[in-house]
């Protein structure tokens, strides 16, 4: 450790490290009003910043009797403590009274001994988050339990030290949020072009275009029922749920059970176009032929000859469709009636499709390039925060 720094527990250096209410409230409200205040959740912490979008008010009483035992101040530290945002750390920037849910836990530090700047990004640092999040518990849902945190160590500077570390971050890392904003807004735009596009083909058709449906291209199809129970977690070929479908696959059949189906049952061709039919409806990916077998009635394709319409026309033209047609109340479906009734429009000369095809495919692959350069730079971005985070704490910055 750099000379002149200690090592103390949070629980030395803090003056109320404490969660929110452990109760729920009977009332909450999606807007503002008279006797309303706001209730921060989890889901409302992100890192370095609080994501008030999609914020909840509660009511008077109810906050005036959970206020007390916590009330955050601008500039405290709010910490997810438990859920799918587990170690998401932020300061607090409302400058209101607001009632907390005991998803997130409230950090004051003593300002004599340690700013609350310097703790927020120390909790994001390797060293920092490996102290807190280290020391879950739970299967199912990620906790991290008070005690832990008030027993977990953090690295202090004098204050003067402190403070110029935090001015060094907070300079670099809005850098560094400027450069991801700026990736994704240079992906995003892509990304409206080709939408743009992809609507303007299938809107504004020339001569020489029909129209149909898709039950008049082909029979509507899937593959029989495989029960969970015949899955494996290993095995030979690859069963694709709807869960994994255009991912990949967590479970498997055996090698003769697909080739007993295979011969038995409908199956896509290679080059079909197989669509989710439940969650997230539309979504397609084109069938590469390799051995693999599709979840019945959530997962369906055409059977397609292709001498109306080619598939990879109907790939792009899907994309384009729309499938707000689903019946169900739980979970949106598209049932085969719907697909059938849907209206497409396409050329009638098969050269013209392929010429669209090639067009849209050109567009779509370079959409796709930006989107792994984005990747790319957002994973070395993280790379470069963690290293900095590192640098910081260990006295090299």
């Amino acid at each position: 450790m750099k000379k002149g720094w200690q090592t103390k527990k949070l629980g030395d250096v803090c003056v109320t490290i404490q969660d929110g209410a452990h109760e729920s409230p009977q009332k909450q409200f999606d807007s503002p009003g008279e006797g309303r205040f706001l209730y921060i959740t989890s889901k409302n912490i992100r890192t370095n910043y609080l994501e008030l979008k999609n914020v909840s008010y509660v009511e008077r009483d109810f906050h005036d009797r959970i206020y007390p035992r916590c009330s955050p101040r601008v500039g405290d530290v709010l910490l997810t403590k438990d859920g799918a945002n587990t170690g998401n750390v932020a300061l607090n920037t409302i400058d209101e009274p607001f009632s907390l849910l005991s998803s997130v836990c409230l950090i004051k530090t003593n300002p004599t001994a340690l700013n609350s700047g310097f703790l927020c990004y120390y909790l994001q640092s390797p060293d920092g988050l490996k102290s807190i999040i280290g020391q879950m518990t739970g299967a199912a849902i990620k906790r991290i339990i008070l005690r832990d945190v008030k027993l977990a160590t953090i690295p202090l500077p004098p204050l003067a030290e402190q403070q110029r570390i935090v001015g060094l971050l907070d300079e670099a890392f809005e850098g560094l949020a400027t450069a991801k904003a700026n990736a994704e807004k240079n992906l995003q735009n892509a990304r409206a072009l080709f939408e743009s596009h992809l609507q303007s083909v299938f809107t504004q058709r020339g001569p020489g275009w029909v129209e149909t449906t898709l039950g008049e291209i082909g029979k509507i199809s899937m593959c029989k029922r495989i029960f969970k129970e015949e899955t494996t977690a290993v095995g030979d070929i690859p069963f694709y749920k709807i869960g994994t479908f255009g991912k990949e696959p967590d479970a498997f059949i055996p090698s003769q059970t697909y080739n007993e189906y295979r011969a038995k049952y409908s199956f896509p061709e290679k080059g079909a176009v197989l669509i989710s039919a439940a969650g997230t409806i539309g979504r397609r990916v084109r069938y590469d032929g390799e051995p693999a077998y599709f979840q019945d009635s959530n997962i369906v394709w055409i059977e397609n000859d292709e001498r109306q319409a080619l598939n990879d026309y109907l790939y792009h033209c899907y994309g384009a469709c729309d499938w707000n047609s689903t019946k169900g109340a739980t979970i949106p479906r598209l049932y085969n009636d719907n697909l059938r009734r849907i209206s497409i429009g396409f050329p009638k000369s098969l050269q013209e499709q392929r010429r669209i095809v090639d067009q849209l495919d050109e567009l779509s692959e370079e959409t796709q390039r930006l989107a792994r350069l984005y990747e790319r730079k957002h994973a070395a971005l993280e790379v470069l925060k963690k290293s900095l985070l590192h640098q910081a704490f260990t006295g090299e910055l």
